[in-house]
């Protein structure tokens, strides 16, 4: 039949090799000529084929490609049961290989969607699927476990607990179950009263009929035999193909595809690379006004057109479409609202390509935005006699940070339960791209505790715009019989960022205990991989001494562009 001026075959069946049929809808030009294939293979219903974030697959179509939009096993009208990713990699080989041999295909695969639809294309090819030439992975990881479920090094409950009853709610239709899906709709709309509702381990009946995956997530604190099974990148890398990652400042997901991209990007030439795209973006919408802040008209990146000049350069041999010749890492810099290339995204840090600021206590405590803390830019500045600065976590009451948005988080500042320390204010315009460093000198009272990092720019009228965040674990080491740990040394990596800083701004650098619920609450005297397990009750309170001595200096490293260019 056709649809918008495209040909269109509903339903149409898929037999993978242990015998359950998936099904799918395949989009084509109207003619008889063979075509290439984008294949997206999603859980949430194939009519919505990735809408939230791409065209719709009659413009593919329209472009040159058949697009076959697949429901993967046991979701939509697809056989089988539905285990997130379980069942992806073996599912996903069989499907490439099947839609390569579909009539009017020329033979060549690629794949495209984002987020669950973007794993599904790493697990497919980690098994290496002959007829599978690119992929295009938007907002995902390769590696579940660093990527996706525990990206700052604790588990995302924030994400994964919202998500996991959007799961158990298309698993309660398909049940026939009308009363728990219309529940799991009430809980989703009501996500900030689950976040709140402790232990995360149990207490969620729903979760146990309709999606008990959720818990192997969450009782899986470390990296095992479980988790290594999804990661798809290492065996990817053994034979690799092109890949173009698609990543937004304020997603979730921002981990996993930068970590995707540097495992790949040595590989360069014309018959094998990579490429990294970063908006300004949410995971939904890719708009221009992530966290209320206007990025400007230009801040779809023109992605929808990038990704058919990807596919058209590996899938019809454009390869006059400058693609190869341009730097293959662009971002968007919210400052001034532009597009960046780049021929490389550093990581980690190297020598030469970083900023050191020390921190620095003065006559005044540095608790709340009017203390004393300061950054400066020698350690021999930093005040010699200042005494630690000590602030107190109470796990019943943690410190509010929802999300990565680049909004004003002045007012949290001046609470005395966050460590702030401010740098004077610039001279000069200072650029800066990548993930931050932080090594603190603390000490742990009652613990062990999280110590948590975040990062804003203060602008000359007041607004602390933030930029980014990180956390670590700190006081596990034995205590003494008074509940003190010695002194440690604390590293955090930040969360990757862009900004070009301008003149008159100064960086600011805060130190709390939390930072919820975009970071699993630390329960205080037990450890981050029990946090699940941690009732009410369990939640305590924990002490934290930072101290900088121009001999033993706590210091934030931030990451300075190098070798960049505007995109046009």
């Amino acid at each position: 039949m056709e649809f918008a001026n495209v040909t269109i075959q509903r339903k149409v069946p898929c037999m993978l090799r242990d015998g359950v049929t998936l099904y799918a809808d395949i989009y084509r030009p109207s003619d008889a000529n063979p075509y290439p294939v984008l294949l997206m293979r999603q859980p949430y219903g194939r009519m919505i084929a990735s809408t939230v974030s791409h065209a719709h697959p009659v413009w593919y179509a329209s472009r040159g490609y058949m697009v076959v939009v697949q429901d993967v096993r046991g979701r939509g009208d697809s056989e089988g049961e539905f285990v997130p990713f379980a069942h992806e990699a073996q599912d996903g080989y069989d499907t490439v290989e099947w839609a390569a041999a579909l009539p009017g295909s020329n033979g060549r695969v690629g794949m495209y969607g984002f987020s669950y639809q973007g794993a599904t294309q790493w697990a497919a090819a980690s098994l290496h699927p002959e007829r599978l030439v690119a992929i295009a992975p938007s907002m995902t990881a390769a590696d579940l476990y660093s990527g996706w479920m525990y990206p700052y090094g604790s588990f995302d409950v924030n994400n994964c607990l919202p998500w996991a009853y959007q799961l158990a709610r298309d698993t309660a239709r398909r049940a026939g179950d009308t009363e728990a899906e219309a529940a799991c709709t009430r809980i989703m709309a009501e996500s900030g009263s689950i976040l709140r509702q402790l232990p995360y381990s149990e207490g969620h009946p729903l979760l146990e009929r309709y999606m008990p995956a959720y818990f192997d997530w969450a009782r899986h604190p470390e990296y095992d035999d479980y988790w290594e099974r999804f990661n798809w990148l290492e065996p990817f890398c053994k034979q690799p193909i092109p890949a173009l990652h698609i990543g937004g400042w304020y997603d979730f997901l921002l981990h996993g595809t930068i970590r995707s991209y540097t495992a790949l990007q040595d590989a360069y030439s014309p018959s094998l690379f990579h490429r990294l795209e970063i908006g300004p973006w949410m995971h939904i919408p890719w708009g221009r006004r992530a966290g209320g802040y206007d990025h400007g008209p230009e801040a779809d990146g023109g992605m929808h057109l990038l990704q058919v000049r990807w596919f058209d350069y590996w899938l019809k041999d454009d390869r006059d479409n400058d693609l190869f010749e341009e730097p293959p890492v662009r971002y968007f810099e919210p400052m001034t609202r532009s597009w960046v290339r780049k021929e490389r995204y550093e990581s980690p840090l190297q020598e030469g390509d970083v900023r050191c600021l020390y921190l620095s206590g003065s006559e005044t405590p540095a608790n709340g935005a009017l203390g004393g803390g300061r950054l400066v830019e020698r350690s021999e500045s930093i005040q010699a006699e200042s005494a630690p600065d000590v602030f107190v976590y109470d796990a019943r009451l943690p410190m509010p940070l929802s999300q990565t948005v680049p909004t004003d988080v002045s007012g949290r500042q001046d609470r005395y339960e966050i460590l702030v320390y401010t740098s004077a204010p610039l001279a000069e315009e200072l650029q800066l791209f990548g993930s931050a460093k932080l090594s603190v000198r603390c000490q742990v009272m009652d613990g062990p505790t999280d110590l948590v990092a975040s990062l804003s720019l203060l602008l000359p009228g007041g607004e602390a715009r933030f930029l980014s965040a990180g956390r670590t674990e700190i006081g596990v080491a034995t205590r003494n019989e008074g509940g003190v740990c010695g002194w440690e040394t604390a590293e955090i990596e930040l969360r990757p960022f862009a900004i070009r800083c301008p003149a008159g701004a100064s960086i600011r650098l805060e130190l709390t205990g939390s930072g919820f619920p975009l970071l699993l609450r630390h329960p205080n005297g037990r450890s981050i991989a029990e946090a699940v397990l941690a009732g009410a009750g369990d939640l305590r309170i924990a002490a934290v001494a930072v101290d900088s001595k121009p001999d033993c200096a706590s210091v934030l490293e931030l990451p300075i562009v190098r070798g960049t260019s505007g995109s046009g």
